[in-house]
């Protein structure tokens, strides 16, 4: 018989689940392909969570109402791609974000000095997991981009990862006269 989706693994309900907090879910499931790259419309658009290990990723979320675990294990994984967003710096002549990108300082920290929201904007950050059976693509928020590699790198993903960086656009170049 052929599996069209993988095997998902439900959380036991407990007597105390209602004095749980609700998770707080850092990723969205986009798309979800099996291995004949047909979407699973059950799966896609929900949010979930990443635990990467040395052994494998466990993909943690609310699918079809219900608390469930999609394990990737780590000689399934055939690719895992990085697309880093749209970076787009916009300031102000002397905000306290602009002083700091003309002393040097790398706008990821720069960042946190903006006056105005619209100073600093990065698109999202995609996650592609390749396996040999489906196909997993998940959005987070851009700042994570770093996080995320720095945890495949130090979980034994080097050889698996493939990095993608979208042209980052600064205003503070451009000069009107």
């Amino acid at each position: 018989m052929k599996r069209t989706s993988p095997l998902v693994a439900k959380t036991s309900p407990t007597f105390f689940n209602f004095l749980r907090s609700k998770p707080k879910y850092r990723f969205r499931l986009v798309d979800f392909k099996n291995k004949d790259y047909k979407t699973d419309l059950l799966l896609s658009q929900t949010r979930c969570d990443l635990e990467i290990s040395p052994k494998g990723i466990m993909v943690a979320g609310n699918f079809n109402n219900h608390e469930s675990i999609i394990p990737l294990l780590k000689n399934e994984i055939e690719s895992i791609s990085l697309v880093r967003g749209k970076e787009t710096i916009d300031t102000f002549y002397l905000s306290p974000m602009h002083i700091l990108i003309k002393m040097g300082i790398p706008s990821r920290v720069a960042r946190l000095f903006k006056v105005y929201p619209s100073e600093y904007k990065i698109s999202e950050t995609q996650v592609i997991i390749k396996c040999e059976e489906y196909q997993l693509k998940l959005i987070t928020d851009g700042t994570n981009f770093e996080t995320l590699l720095r945890t495949f790198t130090k979980s034994g993903y080097s050889e698996e990862l493939n990095l993608m960086r979208k042209p980052s656009l600064n205003l503070l170049s451009y000069s009107v006269y």
